[in-house]
């Protein structure tokens, strides 16, 4: 039978190797109905780049908790601390990660949580031939490296993990499609964009909510008809948007 209340369908791996989802919490506080059905999962990856001794290196660079983690099962990370390595984080939740590992964080954009908004602060202090570490995701784009080479960076970016479908989880989505007749779909990666197009090839009309553009264009071109991109790129602007479609649905 299906369900006519909406709900909010959270397609984030499971936890990104937290002991609980910051998303699935967000909305949870805000007592939203949700279901948690994780499209991606993310594996560290045996063979990558080397990666420079820490003192030969002048930035080490985070684009995401994720890697962060992955960089902290790699690597003596006390080693990178007494090196006085200068470090920067794509935004307040990366820096979150970096500092509970005993790093000063340096440096992160203080608005826009991309890429590009990091290339930018980065411009600003970055010399010529530094070296700079990106350690990242294998499917990561190359905006920042390519960025910081331009500018005469010596950039090591070694994928030390990669994000894959948890194809799994297919039939769980089809369950879940059956049993509810409208809600949001919320994204946080173009990862779990492309999975969720592998699993549901027939894209139901529902809006995809999701955190930045870079996501949200995914979604677009994965065909989704009604896309959203919550700014700032945190999960709490994601839970708000969330938030707001409901509210909306229900004083139709």
């Amino acid at each position: 039978m299906l369900s006519s209340a909406p709900v909010a369908l959270v397609t984030r791996g499971q936890a990104d190797q937290t002991d609980e989802d910051p998303l699935v919490s967000q909305l949870q506080a805000l007592s939203l109905p949700m279901q948690h059905i994780p499209l991606v999962k993310q594996q560290m990856r045996k063979n990558h780049e080397t990666i420079p001794d820490p003192y030969e290196v002048d930035w080490l660079v985070f684009t995401s908790a994720n890697a962060v983690c992955y960089f902290d099962c790699l690597m003596f990370v006390k080693k990178w601390i007494d090196a006085n390595v200068h470090v920067a984080a794509v935004g307040p939740k990366t820096a979150e990660a970096v500092a509970s590992l005993g790093f000063t964080v340096d440096l992160f954009p203080e608005k826009t949580y991309t890429a590009e908004a990091l290339a930018d602060a980065l411009a600003a202090v970055i010399r010529p031939g530094d070296t700079v570490v990106i350690p990242k995701s294998k499917q990561a784009r190359k905006v920042l490296p390519n960025y910081l080479n331009e500018r005469g960076a010596n950039v090591v970016d070694p994928a030390i993990y990669e994000t894959k479908a948890r194809t799994e989880n297919a039939h769980d989505l089809a369950v879940f499609f059956k049993g509810h007749d409208h809600g949001v779909i919320t994204f946080t990666s173009p990862s779990a964009v492309h999975a969720f197009k592998q699993m549901q090839p027939d894209l139901p009309m529902w809006p995809a909510i999701c955190i930045g553009t870079i996501t949200a264009t995914a979604a677009t071109e994965a065909g989704f008809s009604q896309v959203d991109a919550a700014f700032p790129h945190t999960f709490a602007s994601l839970a708000a948007r969330v938030s707001n479609y409901m509210n909306e649905v229900n004083t139709r």
